[in-house]
Order: C-alpha cells, then structure tokens, then sequence
C-alpha cells in the first residue's frame, strides 16, 4: 500500500488545511472521485460540521451514499 504524504487524508478523501498566514483559512475534508464522465466533488468544513471528527465521519458518510448511486469504476487498459 502507497503511503499518503498527509496521514490524515484516505482513499478518495483528503484533508485540506491552509497555512496560518493565509488570509482565509480552510479547514476541513474533500470528497472528490471520477466516474466515467461524472466529477463528484465536495467540501466538507470542521466550522461547518462541528470539528475534525464530524466533519471527517460526514465526508466518508457523503462517499459511500454516492458511490453507492454511481455505475462502478471501469478499468480500461493496455493488453
């Protein structure tokens, strides 16, 4: 298994925090996955969610009710 330069991040969700000196800062986790011609992406903020681990349990909540709606991904390759 490759590992992920953010340990907070996993498959298909990653952990987005800006540097403090920026002038808005973003704090939270992003669900963003491809399906044929279909870009699912959403944002989900710990202001919003009411901290780090509601936020995280909502973003992986939110992936697998649309995986579950979506076609499966295909694999196409060289043979």
């Amino acid at each position: 298994m490759r590992r992920r330069p953010n340990p907070e991040s996993e498959a298909n969700i990653r952990r987005i925090d800006t540097k403090r000196r920026a002038k808005k800062q973003t704090h939270g986790f992003q669900v963003h996955f491809l399906r044929g011609d279909r870009v699912v992406t959403k944002m989900f903020s710990d202001s919003l969610y009411g901290g780090k681990e509601a936020a995280r349990r909502a973003a992986r909540k939110f992936k697998q009710a649309t995986l579950r709606r979506l076609p499966r991904r295909k694999f196409v390759g060289l043979r």
